[in-house]
This record gives structure tokens, C-alpha cells and sequence, in this order.
């Protein structure tokens, strides 16, 4: 969190296969717990907001931009390969599904559905408030 209240946190790991203790326990899109949307004037539901309805526009927005970079952001990770750590140990895999995760043969619009979709699948995840507690509980983590 910055001094505006900004929150970010990329887990690249994740993102690149590599799952908490190599068990692929949370299955949601990303993580959109109550807390985070009762921050956003909403609901495990999703109920409408308009910091909501914002969050969903800046993901949309976010997405799309990154698939206008991914070819650039595809060969960054391919000169990473090699580097040995733990996210790559899918080989060639690694750098296949994630090109296939930027969606390249969709339309733009076929894209904003997706990424609502998502949200949709993301919101108050079942198992990611599981593993969450399962955190809390054995090793502490809030």
C-alpha cells in the first residue's frame, strides 16, 4: 500500500505456474475476498457499486492494455527462462499458457466479457477463503 492508499501485489510466481507449495489449492481467476470488496461498497454478491463498477472498468482497462504488450511482455519472460527460479520449472510450458491466458484470438469485446467473467468467478472464492484460513490458522498469515 503507498501513501494514497493504493494496493497492488503481483504474485509472478502464481502467475507463472508456480502454486504455494506446489499444491494448486485456489482455484479463482485472482483474489477478490469480502473485505476487499466491502472496501469497494460492495458484497460477496458483487452488489453494483460505483467504486465497484470502477474496479471492474480499471481491470478491463488494465487487461487490455497488457494484451497490446504481450508479445513484448512474452519475450521478457522467455529471456527470464532460464534463470532457475521455481516459476519456471514448467519449461516451454510456462511461456505457452501464458500467451494463451492474454486471450490473443478474442476481439476486444469478446475480452471485456471475459474479463467480467473473471471478476465474477473471483468474487468471495470459496476456496480461496479455505486456503486463507488454513494461512491463518497453521502458519499465522492474515
Amino acid at each position: 500500500m503507498d501513501e494514497e492508499g493504493h494496493i497492488i501485489h503481483i504474485d509472478f510466481g502464481f502467475m507463472l505456474s508456480n502454486s504455494p507449495g506446489g499444491v494448486n489449492f485456489e482455484s479463482a481467476p485472482f483474489k477478490l475476498t469480502r473485505e476487499l470488496l466491502e472496501v469497494m461498497d460492495s458484497d460477496a454478491e458483487g452488489v453494483p457499486s460505483e467504486f465497484f463498477d470502477y474496479f471492474k472498468v480499471l481491470c478491463i482497462q488494465g487487461f487490455l492494455t497488457c494484451r497490446k504488450h504481450a508479445e513484448r511482455i512474452i519475450l521478457l519472460v522467455e529471456m527470464l527462462q532460464d534463470s532457475g527460479f521455481p516459476c519456471f520449472k514448467g519449461g516451454p510450458r510456462t511461456i505457452q499458457n501464458l500467451r494463451k491466458r492474454y486471450h490473443l484470438s478474442l476481439t476486444e469485446e469478446q475480452c471485456v466479457s471475459l474479463v467480467l467473467s473473471l471478476i465474477s468467478s473471483s468474487l468471495d472464492a470459496w476456496r480461496t477463503r479455505q486456503y486463507d484460513y488454513y494461512q491463518r490458522v497453521l502458519n499465522g498469515i492474515l
